[in-house]
């Protein structure tokens, strides 16, 4: 099975960033590059499915019909996310189990890191980050 990404590749993280995706991922599996681009897909996914589920979007059937603007500052958005997830962990899959501490996290409290603050941003700036329910797919070419 072939992993493509849709939005986003390693190349970009690398322009954005300066970083090499690959040096974040085990060089000893069989195919490490396959671990870079499942990590990206997994990236797109989750943020594509919280859009869908939190701000009532269906990013799947609107991002074709998003403006040159609003796909650059999407792009951005994943990147954003990618690399809080790199360099804070999945918070999306975290119990919330402070060892230390012998506490667990509220689920709203994990709910509210989940996504990078800079991925809002770049979220809210192409209009993506809104509680409105549309119920039209033709409302984000005016958008702009």
């Amino acid at each position: 099975m072939e992993l493509k990404t849709k939005y986003i590749t390693s190349d970009d993280y690398f322009r954005y960033f300066g970083e090499n995706l690959q040096k974040f991922f085990d060089e000893n599996s069989d195919n490490p590059s396959d671990a870079v681009n499942s990590f990206l897909i997994r990236i797109e996914n989750r943020m594509e499915t919280f859009l869908n589920a939190k701000c009532f979007k269906n990013i799947g059937s609107i991002y074709c019909h998003f403006s040159d603007f609003q796909k650059e500052h999407y792009k951005r958005a994943l990147l954003e996310q990618a690399y809080y997830v790199i360099h804070n962990g999945d918070l999306s899959v975290d119990s919330g189990y402070d060892p230390t501490k012998g506490e667990i996290a509220s689920v709203n409290d994990i709910s509210s890191r989940t996504i990078s603050q800079n991925a809002i941003n770049e979220l809210k700036v192409c209009g993506l980050w809104t509680r409105k329910i549309t119920g039209q797919n033709w409302f984000y070419p005016f958008m702009w």
